[in-house]
């Protein structure tokens, strides 16, 4: 049985359980350098997060307007990460961990800026509240000072 449009008046409040990270910083990343494809793009990302839930959304917001995919790499705990500006490479018992990776690959263009997305309704379980992860850029990056960007994660 469904609601009649007609006899709804006044303010109606849908409820959902979503949950949106905080807008993290990618910090270590090499400023005024090029990047080549493959390589790790900055240091380690740690999101605050429900134990449980599904990604849903990944935002990147890319202030310094390339709109260059990048991949994120999840994992449930810390895992040693793979020095910026270096080709991407954990250990295979790190690898083993990893909880999945979502491409960035949709951006919209904004002129001065740039938004990606990704949508990858991506399961996980983070027992410590966390998740970790790291980018890889898939293309030559040179990112101005000034110009970091961030991403944050819608979960459901």
């Amino acid at each position: 049985m469904g609601i009649n449009i007609d006899e709804v008046h006044g303010i109606v409040e849908i409820k959902s359980d979503v949950f949106v990270s905080e807008r993290v910083r990618i910090s270590g990343v090499g400023t005024g350098v090029a990047y080549a494809s493959g390589d790790a793009f900055g240091s380690v990302l740690t999101f605050e997060v429900p134990k449980k839930g599904i990604i849903s959304n990944v935002i990147f917001i890319d202030v310094d307007d390339e709109g260059i995919q990048k991949d994120l790499i999840i994992f449930p705990r810390y895992f040693t990460p793979t020095p910026d500006n270096d080709p991407f490479n954990v250990t295979d018992e790190f690898t083993q961990l990893a909880l999945g990776w979502v491409r960035i690959l949709d951006f919209m263009d904004l002129n001065n800026s740039q938004i990606g997305k990704a949508t990858p309704a991506l399961d996980y379980e983070a027992p410590e509240g966390r998740l970790y992860c790291q980018l890889i850029t898939r293309g030559a990056d040179n990112i101005a000072a000034g110009s970091l960007p961030y991403i944050f994660l819608t979960i459901r």
